[in-house]
């Protein structure tokens, strides 16, 4: 027939036909072979492809199952493989993880709602400044002295003074303690240089260290002895207990006791009284003057004391103790 193939020949026999190896025969042979090697390309990328679809782990995506066909009469028949094609998109790499400490905060702990917090600290504000005083109106020195009391007369023959009581400023100076009241000197005024023939108010700074009285302590933070018929204070300028508290009966004391005074005889000017310091210490000296107190007012000049009244005089000896050094201090301002 008109284009079909040429018989094969026969491989018994010995003629061979050109024709079988060369012209359509050769061409034929060529491309049988062409079509092999296209086929088992075709297959190789097939396989390849195939591979290239399977999930790498369980995190990709899971494979398409292959499809199945089933005849409507019931008839199953063996199911075929579905080949997928090869994705020219590359799966989605996962993120990286950051790698994180091991390391965790503590956890906080629970308060406890009995237990309040502390409440933060009150600000602190600046101290005021220690209060200052004034100056005293006398000029004597008050040596360790935190309490003392001024006596400022008119003149050196005033028998009457302005009585003013002061505490020490803690940032310097004097602060006034009360008010100041009106007390009565000695008959003769004031006197620098005090003496038994005298009946003036001694002049100077002097301690405040004893108290006395007819009447029981009002309280006062001095030594104080409530005094009887035996107590006297001695003014016999020829006794070695000159300007001293001596006790004895009068029949037996050792000194002029006319020339002394009875505590206790000299009435309620003596309820209560102060000892002033004046020729006391280190020693008395005669006849430098004896028993200036400062006592009860009679509303008279005195003979060398300072007066006042009574509810004032205890007011001043309760406010009067040994550790602020008290003093008096008299003069003419």
């Amino acid at each position: 027939m008109p284009g079909s193939l040429p018989d094969a020949p026969d491989r018994n026999s010995s003629n061979t036909d050109p024709a079988w190896q060369t012209g359509p025969v050769q061409k034929w042979r060529i491309l049988s072979t062409t079509g092999v090697v296209v086929a088992i390309a075709a297959c190789a990328a097939t396989v390849v492809a195939f591979a290239a679809g399977q999930p790498r782990d369980k995190h990709d995506a899971k494979p398409t199952p292959s499809p199945t066909s089933s005849s409507s009469s019931g008839d199953t028949h063996a199911a075929m493989p579905y080949v997928v094609a090869p994705s020219t998109t590359r799966p989605a790499s996962r993120p990286r993880t950051t790698p994180t400490s091991t390391h965790r905060a503590p956890a906080a702990t629970p308060t406890d709602p009995a237990t309040k917090a502390a409440p933060p600290p009150a600000p602190t504000s600046k101290a005021p400044p220690a209060p200052r005083g004034q100056s005293l109106p006398l000029g004597y020195s008050t040596g360790n002295a935190t309490r003392v009391i001024t006596v400022v007369a008119s003149s050196r023959g005033s028998t009457t003074a302005t009585l003013q009581a002061w505490n020490k400023a803690a940032g310097g100076g004097w602060l006034r303690y009360g008010s100041g009241i009106t007390a009565h000197l000695g008959s003769a005024g004031l006197t620098p240089t005090p003496s038994e023939d005298v009946s003036a108010t001694p002049m100077g700074s002097f301690t405040l260290t004893q108290a006395f009285g007819a009447l029981a302590n009002p309280g006062t933070g001095l030594p104080y002895f409530k005094t009887d018929s035996a107590d006297w204070w001695v003014s016999d300028r020829n006794s070695t207990y000159y300007n001293t508290h001596y006790r004895c009966s009068a029949s037996s004391c050792p000194f002029d006791t006319g020339a002394g005074e009875n505590l206790l005889g000299a009435g309620s000017v003596y309820n209560y009284a102060v000892v002033i310091d004046a020729n006391r210490f280190p020693k008395p000296v005669s006849p430098n003057g004896s028993a200036f107190f400062f006592h009860v007012t009679n509303g008279k000049a005195t003979a060398g004391c300072v007066a006042i009244p009574q509810s004032t005089l205890v007011t001043l000896m309760k406010w009067l103790t040994p550790s602020a050094h008290p003093r008096m201090l008299i003069g003419v301002a």
